[in-house]
Parts: C-alpha cells; structure tokens; sequence
C-alpha cells in the first residue's frame, strides 16, 4: 500500500497520462469512421438496446454490425399495444426496410443530427416496414431495465421520474425545455453530476447511520451507484459525475491526499479514454468545465453563509459557462444568475427526490405534480420575459477561446479581479454590437424543407420573406406526438447572426410552406411590422393578422426600404392564391432581383407587359422550380446570372421540375438548390454566393 501510496503521490503521472489521453483524443477525432453497410441492405439482425414510443412512432436502437436507429410506424393501436407488451429490451429482432443517412441540416450553424449521430457511430437510420422477434432477452439486466421503464407511464409526472430517475428526456415538452434554455436552467433539467451527488449524498448519510467504515461506505456507495448506471440511460454528463466520484472518494478513502487538479486530471483522461467524443457533448462541456471550477475556486474558500455561498456558485457558474452558452446558442440570460438561486435548491431538494420516491410510492405522486406545476408555471412566466436575454453574433472558435483566457485570468489573478472583470464586460459590449460596428449587407436562402424563406440584412435591419411550413393533417389521438417546428431554427439563426428582433415579415401569399410558421415565429420574438399581400386573407393569414402588432397589405407600386435594399411591388391583383403572391423587384448597388413567390406564367406575362424589366443578378425563381412557372419567354427576356431555387429534399410534388432546370441551363444561369447546397448566402460587399461558412 506504501508503494502504491509513493506511485500516486507522483505527479509526472497525471501530467503524462492526461498527455497520452490528448494523443489518443487527437488520433480519435481524426479517424475517418466508415459504415460497415453500404446502405442497400433491407434485412437487418440485431439487439434492441433502447427503446422508446412516441405517438404511434416507435424508436429502437439496435446492436448488429454496428449500432442504427430504426423507426417503425404503427397503422393500428392494437399492434401498438401490443408490441408493448411483447417487445422488450435486450431481443434480437429481425427488421425489413430501407436505410438512409441521417438528415444534416444545411443551415448555417444550426444543429447536425448527422454529426451528432456520427460522433456516437451510427451511421444510418432504418425505416421499418415490418419486424418480429427472433430471440427473447434472457439478459436479467435488461429485464430489470424493461421493468422500471414499463413501470413508468406517459403522464407529467412520470416524464419527471423518467428525468430524475432514470435519465430519460424524451418525453418532455419541446417547449418546456425551450423555455429552461431561455432562463439559463436547463442544465437543471436533466440526471446530472448533480442529482448524482446528491444520491450518493443520501447513501453515504444511510450507511453512516448503519455505522460502516470509510472503505466499506465507498465499495457498497461504488455498488450501488454501479448498479444503478446499468438502470439508467447514461449519457456524458452522468458518466463524467461517476467518475469524478470514484477519483475524488478513493483519494479521500485512502487519505492518499493527491492534490485536486491531478484528480481532475485523472477524471479527464479515464472520461476521454472512455470516449473521446464526450468532448461534443454539450451536457458534459458545460458540466465538467463547472465542475472543474468550482473544485479549484470554491474549495479554498471561506464561507460566510449559505445565500453567499449559493451566490458565489451561481455566479461562477454562470461565469465559466458563458463561452459554452455563446458559442452554441448566441445568447445568455442575465437573470440566469438570480433564477438559479431558487430553481438549484428547488430541483435538488423537492423534484429529483419525490421523483425517486414517488416511483416506489406512486401514491405520493400528488405532491410531486403540485411542486411540478410550481416549477413549470414560474418557467413559462419568466420565459416570456424579455429583459435579461442579450444576443450576441456567431463568431470564428478563436474568439470564444480569448473569452476563457479572460476568465481563468480572472480566477487566477486574485488582486486583479476588477482589471479582468472590465475586460470581460469590454469584450462583451464589442461582441454585442459588431454588427453595428460592421453592418453587413445580405441575403440568406434558409433551408425550411418544402417552403420559401429568405433573409434579407442591412445597417442593422431585417426582413425575413415567408417562413416555411408544413400542412397538418388530422391524427387520431394515440397517434399524435409533438414535433419540433421549423420557427425554432429560424430564431436561433437571427440569434446566431445576432439578431433578436425582425423589423419586418413578408409573407408572399397564405400557403402553408410559406405562412405556416409565422404563427410560432410571433410567439418567440418580436417582429414589427408584418407585410402581407393584396388579396382576401385566407384563415391561416387571418389568424397571423390578428396576433401581429402592425400589418400592412401591399399594393401593386408600393415602395419600401430596408437598409441599403430598395422594394418595388410588381404583382398584380388576383384572386388565385399563387397567382396573388407578392412579387418584388430589388435594388442594392446597382444589382437586380427579382422575388417571384409561388407567381404562374400568367402573372409573368403580366409583369413582362407592363415592367422594363433591368437586367436581373438573381432571380427566386417561381413556386419551387414548378413548370407552371418560369416560362421561355419569361428567362430569356429577365436573362439573370443567379437563379435561388427553394425545394425540399424528397419533396413530394418533385420540385423542381426538370424542364425549368434545363431551361435555365440554356441560358447559363448559376443555380442553387436548396436540396443540394443548402442554405446560400448572398454577400453584396464582395458580391459573390457562399455555400459554407
């Protein structure tokens, strides 16, 4: 034990085994990973080892060759239930299908489910058209996981437990979370490092009762908490707390008294060895670099009460977290820091624990849905308040490197704590208002699927043409299941661009893949002012009429302005719905476009008759690349160099049709389409389109 004392006691050994975690991290993260398929298989064999239902959707996670996610949609309630009660974790299925690659957003910044999906080697996703069991599990821990999951149901309460208790997120609500990241809380809302510490908290106090030494506390806690890893999804962040505990709690079960930025140290390099791509994870950056801080900074400290002390962790926390935040989602709640001082003590000692008794007691769950709706009906107030939200713009990596050299400097250098903390305010002032030390003059081609959105930029003002949207369709209740809408991408692009309001929203016409989801666009930001057009508004425009501050109906001839771009309404009045979008021509130094919407050749006829038409740099070309638009004359007359064609991937309606493909290739125009190049940006400072930033 004394050598083994000596060894620890070496502090080379941590410098040189984190050294040889950065190299392994550094070779992982640069290994082109392939599939073990080619994406032509329709039969695939494996172990289900996650399974969710949603709806009338079922996911599983399957083990076979590698690792995929398979998607299986139910016609009937009775196969729903009845796979239910057949289907367990641990069988080995056969599944028939298609493979295909996960969607990659191709939006600017936005999230990459492709990516996120790569970085835990799966490669591709399987649509099911039938499956059925080859070999139940005969696996008692997979047994045990199927019991405490089928124990637990679909309700509100519930969702908590499979939260608090089992590590499950899923069946939360899209807009609760959404409202938990505008606080700066979200972070509470999930099995963490530190509902973690406070379970082996609650251990450790009950095998002290039980009067059990320091070495047998630490094996029958390690059990423990072993045994409970394998019940629970494990993530990152879960992953990170375990073994953080096991380092920290050894050392001081043996008094080895190794300094705890070695411990940190060794934690670090077992969580990378374990895997390497933790490093993605946003729950496990925001997690470990917390912890990290609070171990160095907080340990020396004095105390002088517990208000101070949680003020001190709220306020480092927020601190060390700030680059994560700004970095990922362009903005930070001020107010984080005072929330945080009612919602940590309220998570930790009311919800995670009634959610742990309240799954052996489920009598009790009444107590726990009061606090639930304590919790959730503060969220949902607070969220929709606005002061405290400050947006800052997407910048290069580097930058948000500088952020933390700023803050470690703060930490560091104890008598210079003002000096560091101005800096830091400096530095966020400039990061906030760049944009208006360099205005930018844009246009932006979003990726919204099967719909038009453009953004248009200039000295600070904006103007975002249509949203996107889908038609919804009527499903029986046991079928229906929430999904996430397009107008949350959309804001957190503003976001990224550092834009926090819209001056201005046109919607071309009142179809549903160009209007839809202005509706959920109003409920998350302000936007000033709403354009529509001439025509009798159709019920979804009535019900965005309604909710909009100011509306303005353009006229043929209207003329409006934003920043350095000049509009000019060319469309005529017509009953039709395509026939009745807002057409406009715009002027930025000297270049030309034209913005056609869903417009027929009738109405480019029009518009040929009555317009001079300029020469056109880029053209939105006419209801998704559609044959009933973009006619002969129509191109050969306007002759643009670019042509913008927004169409989804797979679009049903088969968008766009090849012969106005063709037909702008005969007169040498540069195409982009939304279904292979994604979202385009249109710089009018250089002059020139960019694919990828």
């Amino acid at each position: 034990m004394l050598k083994l004392r000596k060894i620890l006691l070496f502090k080379r050994i941590y410098i040189i085994i984190f050294f040889l975690s950065l190299c392994y991290l550094g070779i992982c993260l640069n290994i082109n990973y392939t599939s073990k398929y080619d994406g032509s298989e329709e039969v695939i064999i494996g172990t289900i080892t996650s399974l969710e239902y949603k709806g009338n959707k079922m996911t599983l996670v399957i083990k076979a060759k590698e690792k995929l996610i398979a998607n299986y949609f139910f016609d009937t309630k009775e196969h729903l239930i009845e796979t239910k009660n057949n289907l367990s974790l641990g069988d080995t299925i056969k599944l028939k299908g298609t493979l295909k690659k996960p969607f990659a957003n191709q939006n600017f910044y936005a999230f990459s489910y492709r990516t996120f999906l790569l970085h835990k080697k799966i490669f591709y996703l399987m649509t099911i058209d039938t499956f059925e069991i080859i070999k139940k599990n005969n696996n008692i821990i997979n047994d045990l996981r199927t019991f405490v999951r089928n124990k637990v149901k679909d309700d509100k309460v519930d969702s908590y437990i499979n939260v608090f208790f089992l590590g499950i997120d899923t069946n939360f609500s899209l807009k609760l979370q959404e409202n938990l990241q505008k606080l700066g809380i979200s972070h509470l809302f999930a099995l963490s490092g530190t509902q973690i510490t406070f379970l082996i908290f609650i251990i450790e106090k009950i095998l002290s009762i039980l009067k059990l030494d320091n070495l047998k506390k630490y094996f029958f806690t390690t059990l423990l908490i072993f045994i409970y890893y394998l019940l629970i999804e494990n993530c990152a962040a879960i992953d990170r707390a375990i073994i953080f505990y096991l380092v920290f709690s050894f050392n001081k079960t043996f008094n080895l008294q190794i300094k705890p930025f070695f411990l940190i140290l060794l934690s670090l390099s077992i969580l990378i060895f374990i895997n390497p791509f933790y490093i993605y994870d946003i729950g496990f950056q925001y997690s470990t670099t917390i912890t990290i801080t609070l171990i160095l900074y907080m340990n020396n400290k004095e105390v002088k009460g517990k208000i101070i002390e949680l003020l001190k962790v709220s306020w480092v926390s927020f601190l060390v977290s700030l680059p994560i935040s700004l970095y990922h989602f362009s903005y930070i709640n001020i107010l984080s820091i005072i929330y945080n001082l009612f919602y940590v003590p309220f998570i930790n000692i009311l919800i995670f624990p009634f959610s742990i008794i309240c799954f052996f007691l489920p009598g009790l769950n009444f107590i726990l849905e009061f606090f639930i709706n304590i919790f959730e009906g503060t969220v949902n107030f607070l969220a929709n308040i606005k002061f405290g939200i400050i947006v800052f713009k997407r910048l290069p990596f580097i930058f948000y490197l500088l952020y933390y050299l700023i803050i470690i400097s703060y930490f560091y250098f104890s008598k210079k704590k003002k000096i560091f903390l101005i800096l830091l305010c400096s530095y966020l002032i400039i990061h906030n208002n760049i944009n208006r030390l360099f205005p930018p003059d844009r246009l932006y081609m979003l990726d919204v699927g099967q719909g038009d959105s453009f953004l248009f930029i200039s000295n600070n003002k904006s103007l975002l043409v249509d949203t996107g949207g889908v038609l919804s369709y009527y499903e029986e209740e046991w079928k229906r299941y929430e999904k996430e809408d397009k107008a949350k991408y959309i804001v957190n692009f503003l976001y990224q661009l550092g834009i926090k309001d819209l001056d201005y929203l046109l919607l071309t016409h009142g179809d549903y893949d160009h209007a839809k989801e202005a509706l959920n666009l109003l409920e998350r930001i302000d936007i000033k002012t709403v354009f529509f057009n001439s025509n009798n508004l159709n019920n979804l425009e009535q019900e965005i009429y309604k909710k909009s501050k100011n509306k303005y109906k353009l006229q043929e001839g209207d003329l409006f302005s934003l920043g350095n771009f000049n509009f000019q309404v060319i469309s005529p009045l017509q009953k039709d719905e395509n026939a009745g979008s807002t057409v406009f021509l715009t002027t930025i130094n000297n270049n030309n476009l034209l913005f056609m919407g869903d417009a027929p050749k009738k109405s480019e006829d029009y518009i040929l008759t009555n317009y001079n038409l300029p020469n056109i740099l880029l053209l939105k070309v006419g209801h998704h690349g559609s044959k009933t638009s973009s006619s002969e004359e129509f191109i050969a007359t306007i002759r643009p160099t670019y042509a913008l064609i927004s169409a989804g991937v797979d679009n049903k309606f088969n968008h766009p049709h090849q012969e106005v493909v063709d037909r702008l290739k005969k007169y040498n125009v540069i195409i982009y389409d939304v279904r292979e190049k994604g979202m385009v940006m249109f710089d009018f400072k250089t002059n020139r389109i960019i694919t990828k930033l």
